[in-house]
């Protein structure tokens, strides 16, 4: 690099941290700015918002009414497994996507539709290993895709598929994060609200905010990159207002982490289609779970304005103090997918959250990827319809980093193609020293837990309920101690 360039990544989200990452390891120096405290002692707050309880890495197979969100998930898919070591999933196998049989019944061909589906993902993946055989990483086509006749301890069974969607941990995924950014010696500022982003003549851009101090700070840096969720739009219509974005809906969701008193011996994600007829169970292990079913889940879908690209007023309060219904809709679900799960018999409402889902369209069951916003030069906007598509976007957003550096004489062709290379073989690198042992991991995972509002009970993997520190996690969640 000819010249050391500051970047400022403002968000520390799963695009936020990637982005800070990325551009780390690629020679930049990184400065990345959240707006969110540590609650626990020498961590890190990343993924304390909606990434808290997102729990799937989608590969397609949950969108059966949309070829392109098939693929677009699937692509996602590919990437992420090439860039995140196993140590996200925690111990889960590969998730299972599951066809009612009532809904079959009552006259939907729900088998037939992710058999089609399940077509559209072999062929596509086919396309993907021929292009690059690097892509290959679920193994042959013919393979990635297997139909079950049932699951067992599962009611109301149709059919079932086993794809390469895998359910993750959020909570590990928030100690790879905090690990990686300090191996890359990003320059993590917590309690760092922004209040203002311009661009100077000289083409710099000018960061202000509201530091951890209480004090007004602003830092000039050549690249900035705007991963803070909703407000990030707001941002990049102030940068430039004449950007096209496309209409965007946003959605409030419920999601619930429920505890597992009876225990399970499902080590992957069952997740039953379709909306009423169904709705998604993930555990995260022996002792706790996420669930998510559809019609109680959708609390309110509105499009964000056009011209001051602003959230809904009222999400914001909703999300600081919770939404009127949330108990009841809380309750519905529950006791709904316990016609389905044996294992929530007895299970308990742990942790009631709501998060706001962007898409491109009303209709949940479509789910396309948005991608990355060149807001103006050297200013991008990442935005996450899916966790699925982080790494994917965040590769993309490196490229128009570089291709700035490359405008302003500060890389050369050459040598910024060859760091997209190394970038997407990071995955080797993202294994802590301290996952060979399970009991540091699950210590530091539960101080993430405590940062990012959720049960603690998380931190466990599968296969470590036979550990002294799982058992005192375990018995702490049910109200043993």
């Amino acid at each position: 690099m000819m010249h050391k360039e500051l970047h400022i990544v403002i968000g520390a989200g799963i695009a936020g941290c990637l982005s800070a990452i990325m551009r780390s390891r690629a020679g930049y120096e990184v400065i990345l700015l959240e707006k969110e405290e540590a609650r626990s002692p020498g961590t890190y707050p990343v993924c304390t918002q909606t990434s808290n309880i997102v729990s799937e890495n989608h590969s397609g197979a949950e969108y059966p009414f949309d070829p392109q969100s098939a693929t677009d998930c699937l692509d996602g898919r590919i990437e992420n497994e090439r860039f995140f070591p196993d140590l996200i999933y925690g111990g889960k196998e590969y998730s299972r996507i599951i066809a009612s049989r009532t809904m079959v019944e009552d006259g939907y061909d729900i088998v037939g539709q992710c058999r089609s589906n399940m077509e559209v993902i072999r062929s596509h993946y086919a396309r993907r290993c021929a292009e690059d055989a690097s892509n290959a990483v679920f193994g042959p086509p013919s393979e990635i895709c297997r139909e079950i006749p049932e699951v067992d301890g599962v009611n109301d069974v149709a059919a079932a598929f086993i794809t390469p969607q895998r359910g993750i941990n959020p909570v590990l995924v928030a100690s790879l994060l905090e690990w990686e950014l300090k191996q890359s010696n990003v320059d993590f500022r917590e309690g760092s609200s922004v209040t203002s982003v311009t661009r100077l003549d000289d083409g710099r851009y000018c960061v202000e905010f509201l530091a951890v101090d209480g004090r007004i700070t602003s830092l000039v840096a050549d690249q900035i990159s705007l991963c803070s969720a909703t407000a990030a739009f707001e941002m990049a219509n102030q940068l430039n207002s004449s950007i096209k974005l496309p209409k965007l809906f946003m959605a409030l969701r419920e999601i619930l982490y429920v505890d597992l008193p009876d225990g399970t011996d499902k080590n992957f994600t069952c997740l039953k289609l379709e909306d009423s007829y169904g709705g998604m169970l993930s555990p995260l292990n022996e002792h706790c779970a996420m669930i998510y079913h559809p019609p109680a889940a959708h609390i309110m879908n509105v499009v964000m304005d056009p011209k001051t690209c602003r959230p809904p007023r009222e999400y914001a309060r909703y999300l600081a103090e919770g939404h009127p219904e949330m108990e009841a809709r809380a309750e519905r679900t529950l006791n709904r997918l316990r016609d389905f799960y044996p294992e929530l018999r007895r299970s308990r409402i742990l942790g009631t959250y709501l998060k706001v889902a962007i898409n491109t369209v009303a209709d949940s069951r479509v789910r396309r990827n948005i991608g990355v916003f060149d807001i103006q030069s050297g200013c991008t906007m990442t935005v996450l319809p899916k966790w699925t598509m982080c790494a994917v976007n965040s590769k993309k957003e490196l490229a128009l980093a570089l291709q700035h550096s490359i405008s302003a004489g500060n890389f050369k062709k050459d040598e910024a193609r060859e760091l997209l290379v190394q970038v997407a073989t990071l995955r080797r690198r993202m294994q802590p020293d301290c996952t060979r042992a399970s009991e540091i991991t699950m210590a530091h995972a539960m101080k993430h837990a405590v940062n990012m509002k959720v049960p603690e009970v998380l931190a466990i993997r599968f296969n470590d309920g036979e550990t002294s520190t799982a058992s005192a996690v375990s018995a702490r969640a049910a109200g043993c101690v």
